[in-house]
């Protein structure tokens, strides 16, 4: 056979040979791995933060259903994300594609953490709502208060420490609510208007503060018969309150009508400028406190009373207030109380996260002359120094209540 010839068999032969008869190891088929034990464990732990979430604000009960829902739609669309991410980290060969534990860690720390915030309000609500317990005010507690206007009594009580003292009442503002048209009168009443205390002093004049001593029935009755209206509601708080809540909220811009200095008993001596003050707990506390050194007295320190809860009310409007709620929980909860059951409140709170509107805040004071002194019914040893009230600012007050009921 000639030269060519063989050379051409050879050929022929070489590229005919198989893959195998090269010596080369056959490829592998490629298989799919499941996931791993670990991400299963850490997706499970996303789904009870996620559940423990969910039940929390269910329990809390002041999230409306259209954000509840949109809530649930994301933490369902977060966990099937998950899902996707640990599946396709398992399907490929590369090592480099991560199969997210460390996002479902954060996020089941982050949800865990919403939720016990959320039960710890609730708790603070139960600690806050007395009237429940005492079951004392069930009439009380069948009124809609999204539905109806009502009035508060908030009492302001010249003590530090246990909310539950008996005491003397510095502080007595009504605050008239109407949820429809969502407007806020403030009506504030001199400490020492000089009043009869029904069902305590028959006919005989005393002090609205001593009212207080009796009872915050008693200072309920005394101001419904005042302005004859209806007071289904308290609310009390005491100095260490008002310094606490002020200051959780990074203290509060309260406008003053005067430029004044406040004397030692107000608790601190400072210099309140006539305008716009930022205030932190203990100045705020001072300068609603303060009397002595203003020139109509108690009228005038009604007056800032009513300053400091329209700021406060501003303050409490803001979402940027929600960065404060735990402080706020922890301030409030053993340092007031009130007899609106915890479903009032939280209708209240729920109503104004659905509509987010704000609210018309307007103030009103009874005034009277509080140059003289009048024997009181709770003090035997001499006449005190007493307002006496000017029935033409009663009337007005009574025509504002009403204007806001209607």
């Amino acid at each position: 056979m000639e030269y060519r010839e063989q050379l051409k068999i050879i050929k022929s032969h070489k590229w005919n040979e198989k893959p195998e008869s090269k010596g080369r190891c056959p490829k592998r088929k490629k298989t799919k791995r499941k996931a791993g034990v670990l991400d299963k464990i850490v997706w499970f732990m996303q789904f009870i933060a996620s559940a423990f979430l969910i039940i929390s604000l269910l329990v809390l009960g002041i999230v409306p259903f259209k954000f509840m829902l949109l809530l649930i739609i994301i933490i369902v669309l977060m966990l099937l994300f998950t899902c996707f991410i640990q599946r396709r980290a398992y399907n490929t060969r590369n090592k480099k594609k991560r199969s997210g534990k460390g996002v479902c860690i954060c996020i089941s720390v982050l949800f865990i953490l919403i939720g016990g915030y959320a039960l710890k309000a609730n708790a603070a609500l139960d600690r806050i709502a007395i009237g429940e317990e005492s079951k004392k005010y069930a009439e009380q507690h069948t009124i809609s208060v999204t539905e109806k206007p009502f009035n508060v009594y908030i009492s302001g009580i010249d003590v530090y420490g246990d909310i539950t003292q008996s005491s003397r009442s510095d502080v007595n503002l009504i605050a008239s609510i109407n949820p429809k048209t969502h407007k806020v009168l403030i009506t504030t009443t001199p400490r020492d208007y000089y009043v009869t205390l029904p069902g305590v002093s028959g006919e005989a004049c005393d002090k609205l503060t001593h009212a207080g001593i009796y009872g915050i029935d008693v200072s309920m009755a005394t101001l419904e018969n005042l302005y004859d209206t209806t007071i289904p509601f308290y609310v009390r708080v005491n100095f260490t309150s008002v310094e606490e809540i002020v200051d959780v909220m990074g203290g509060v811009d309260v406008e003053s009508e005067l430029a004044f200095t406040t004397s030692e008993d107000s608790g601190l001596v400072m210099d309140v400028k006539e305008g716009k003050n930022h205030f932190n707990g203990r100045e705020a506390l001072a300068f609603v406190r303060e009397r002595q050194n203003l020139p109509t007295g108690d009228n005038q320190r009604g007056k800032n009373q009513q300053a400091l809860l329209s700021a406060l009310i501003e303050k409490a409007m803001s979402p940027l207030i929600l960065f404060r709620a735990n402080g706020m929980i922890n301030s409030v909860a053993g340092n007031s109380e009130t007899n609106l059951s915890e479903k009032q409140i939280k209708s209240l709170v729920k109503m104004q996260l659905n509509d987010g509107k704000g609210w018309d805040i307007e103030s009103v004071a009874a005034t009277g002359d509080d140059s003289g002194k009048q024997w009181c019914y709770s003090y035997s040893d001499g006449p005190l120094y007493v307002t006496v009230p000017d029935w033409r600012s009663v009337e007005t007050v009574k025509e504002k209540i009403n204007e806001t009921e209607k």
